[in-house]
This record gives structure tokens, C-alpha cells and sequence, in this order.
């Protein structure tokens, strides 16, 4: 039957905040994102290019997470991460602006190291550097292909978008939605041994970037996501398709549902856009 994309992959992330140029601010001093022209640009509104993939910034006024809370366990986006030359020389720029890690620096399962803090209306980030060693590699010229890229950068380099990372109440179905349907091919998979929740990862390439899905042996709780437009934190993903409408259409039937303005909802509460 074939899959609704090119494998495009995601072109943006859209993030609700409080204070647009306080926002600005951050993502500027603590991971070098300065504003672009946007495909639509408006007031209250910035694009910060992360690479080849984009943050949308929106000025929501009053708000907040709307439920979100930092425990993977709870369905839907749990964080984005960016990939730096050297974990530790950014986290500098993290603690002298006095902005706390949920996560310090520490070398994680994989063989990368990883520091985690939240922008200043709560939402999750990770830095990251290295590359991936997978417990099972699905296909072994992504891996490398991740390998030669890590070797390549430099110490210095400045942040660029990796990944975004969603929790999913089983694989099998994520796998259908994301790989069968939008055409993400798997890279390989880290298992958690060590967390008694059963946490296994399973990295999918979107595109130009990289989808986490987060699945375990424990229960999950179900995504707070609405599509309350004074929501701050993540509001949707945007992917990019050849044809945004017939997308829509296969994605529903794979399973999504239409919530507000055009955005799905998967069925593990991950808002996306078709674009």
C-alpha cells in the first residue's frame, strides 16, 4: 500500500511560551537559535532554525503545560534533544545562567553523554553528544552513517536539532503508525536494563531528524495534551509529506484523530501537523 511520505521527516516543532522575548533570550544564549523568516511570520511568533529542522516559538499569554509533567511513563512528546561537540562545554553555558538541570551531564546507556534542562515555560531538552552504540542495530548504514558523523564534529560545533522523543503505550503500534504508515525506517534499539520500568528505545529516522519512542514493561498514563491554544510546552510536530491532505487522510485511518485547527492526535497523544 505504500507510506504517505518521501521520508521528509520532521520540518518543526512548535513550543507554547509565556514571554516570547524572554524565550528568544534563552534559546539564544544556551544553544546559539537566533530568529529566522518563517513560512508564516506574525506577531507573537518566531522561527529559530535548530539545523535542518525548526522551532516555532508562540506567544500563548496566559497558560501553562496543561498536565505535562516530567515522567516518561506519561504518554505523548516527552522531550527534544539537540546534538552538540561536547556535552560538557555547553552545560557551562547552562549553569552559569543559573538555569537547573533536571538531568546533569553523565555518560548514558549507548555510549553518549547527556545533560537535560527545561526552557523557561517548562519544556524538556536534551543535549547530547557522541553517537549511538545500539544494543540491536536495524540498519547498519544508518548507524555508521551516525558514526562518521559524531567523529566529524567538532568540540566547539554549535547545537543542531536531533531528535524528538515520544512515550507510546506499545511498540507494535507505534511502529505501524510511524514506520508503516509515514515511512521512518528504524535505526536500532537501546534497552534500559538497568530501569525496572522494562525501557526500551527504538530510534526511527524522520527525515533529517530522529524519532525516539519511548516504551515500557510498566503501565503508561495517558497524554494531557489538548489543543487549548493558550498551551504552553510542546503543542504539535509538524511533518513534512508530499501531499499534506492525503496524509492527513492515511494518518487517520492508521488510527489518528482531528483535534483543533488541523492537528492529529496518535493515539498515544502526539499532536502532529501535516505540512
Amino acid at each position: 500500500m505504500g507510506t504517505v511520505s518521501d521520508h521528509k521527516g520532521i520540518r518543526h516543532v512548535e513550543i507554547g511560551v509565556a514571554d516570547l522575548a524572554r524565550s528568544l533570550d534563552f534559546y539564544r544564549d544556551l544553544l546559539d537559535l537566533t530568529p529566522a523568516e518563517g513560512p508564516a511570520e506574525s506577531a507573537g511568533v518566531a522561527w529559530l532554525p535548530a539545523g535542518s529542522v525548526l522551532l516555532k516559538l508562540v506567544e500563548t499569554g496566559d497558560g501553562d503545560l496543561g498536565g505535562w509533567v516530567n515522567d516518561d511513563l506519561q504518554r505523548g512528546i516527552r522531550h527534544i534533544g539537540f546534538k552538540v561537540g561536547d556535552v560538557d562545554l555547553r552545560a557551562e553555558r547552562v549553569r552559569d545562567a543559573g538555569v537547573p538541570f533536571t538531568l546533569p551531564p553523565l555518560d548514558a546507556v549507548g555510549g553518549v553523554r547527556i545533560a537535560f534542562f527545561q526552557d523557561p515555560d517548562g519544556t524538556h531538552l536534551e543535549i547530547t553528544d557522541n553517537h549511538l552504540r545500539y544494543h540491536r542495530v536495524a540498519s547498519p548504514q544508518l548507524a555508521e552513517r551516525e558514526r562518521l558523523a559524531a567523529l566529524s564534529r567538532p568540540r566547539t560545533a554549535p547545537p543542531v536539532f536531533d531528535h524528538v522523543a515520544v512515550t507510546s503505550a506499545g511498540l507494535d503500534a507505534a511502529l505501524a503508525f510511524y514506520r508503516d504508515t509515514l515511512g521512518y525506517e528504524v535505526i536500532g534499539q537501546i534497552a534500559q536494563d538497568q530501569d525496572p520500568r522494562g525501557f526500551l528505545i527504538t530510534y526511527m529516522l524522520a527525515g533529517d531528524a530522529v524519532l525516539e519512542v519511548f516504551t515500557f514493561t510498566a503501565p503508561t498514563t495517558a497524554s494531557p495534551w489538548t489543543p487549548d491554544p493558550c498551551r504552553r510546552g510542546f503543542r504539535h510536530i509538524a511533518i513534512a509529506v508530499r501531499d499534506p491532505e492525503e496524509a492527513a487522510s492515511r494518518l487517520t485511518e492508521a488510527g489518528a484523530r482531528v483535534a483543533r485547527n488541523g492537528v492529529l492526535v496518535d493515539a498515544d497523544g502526539v499532536p502532529l501537523v501535516t505540512v
